[in-house]
């Protein structure tokens, strides 16, 4: 005699079915989702996603869009922002993009008075671009023919392929070591207040203001070890040894920034 299955049978087989790893026969096992990917493309759970480690890189293009901004009424200004471009996509190893700060470089030095180094550097990007199979677009390839035709006629023929042979020799980390010691050898004296460069002038004034590292990290738009570097080139050219004493020798030279 069989017994009748009534709702007790049943919601004891519910329960065995519900158990973990336990599939019905002819049932196929439920499929676990996979995690959705987060904001930044990672998935939950940790790992780096495709945007990770590009901080440098925006921080640098701010720096290289501010320089351009700052060009025409403020030219060193604009060279300082270049060469901290520079500075931040080499502190990273962001080679690539050596060669953008190259260009702006030369190209505001051509501005301000053709030279053979200009020259050797426009050289030296062109060969390291062609390496690197990174072109310029058409409005940085505009402005290389003008400068470049600019520093041809300012310097005559000759010396202009003499310099241009010289630059396309050279590698493109020799280059960026080129563009860096001829920044330090002209224009300004080793020490004292004309010695800083405007980012070390706003440096101070944001020192005495009373801001951290961090914090004038993030109004310069640079890195914490940028802004130790440009406190240490500060107290060389000063010759004092910590912020209270930059504090106490500024006195009223620099006014503090308004809030």
């Amino acid at each position: 005699m069989v017994r009748a299955r009534g709702p007790v049978h049943r919601r004891r087989r519910r329960d065995l079915d519900r158990r973990p790893g336990h599939a019905r026969p002819g049932r196929r096992p439920p499929r676990r989702r996979p995690p959705r990917p987060g904001p930044s493309g990672a998935r939950a759970g940790g790992g780096r996603g495709p945007r990770a480690g590009h901080a440098p890189r925006a921080v640098a293009e701010a720096l290289e869009q501010q320089a351009h901004l700052a060009a025409n009424d403020d030219p060193d200004r604009a060279v300082d922002l270049h060469h901290q471009a520079l500075a931040e996509r080499v502190e990273h190893g962001l080679c690539t993009f050596y060669v953008d700060s190259l260009d702006a470089l030369a190209t505001l030095d051509a501005g301000a008075q053709p030279t053979s180094e200009a020259v050797r550097v426009l050289a030296a990007s062109n060969q390291a671009r062609e390496a690197m199979a990174y072109p310029r677009d058409p409005a940085g390839r505009l402005a290389h023919d003008t400068c470049v035709e600019r520093l041809r006629a300012a310097l005559g023929e000759g010396a202009f392929a003499e310099a241009w042979a010289e630059g396309a020799g050279l590698t493109l980390e020799e280059a960026v070591a080129y563009v860096r010691r001829a920044r330090g050898s002209r224009g300004r004296p080793a020490t004292g207040w004309d010695s800083l460069t405007p980012t070390e002038l706003e440096v101070v004034r944001l020192v005495v203001d009373g801001l951290s590292n961090p914090e004038i990290g993030r109004r310069l738009f640079m890195s914490r070890g940028t802004v130790k570097a440009h406190l240490s080139h500060v107290y060389a050219k000063l010759g004092v040894a910590n912020r209270t004493e930059l504090a106490t020798h500024t006195g009223q030279r620099l006014r503090p920034t308004p809030p």
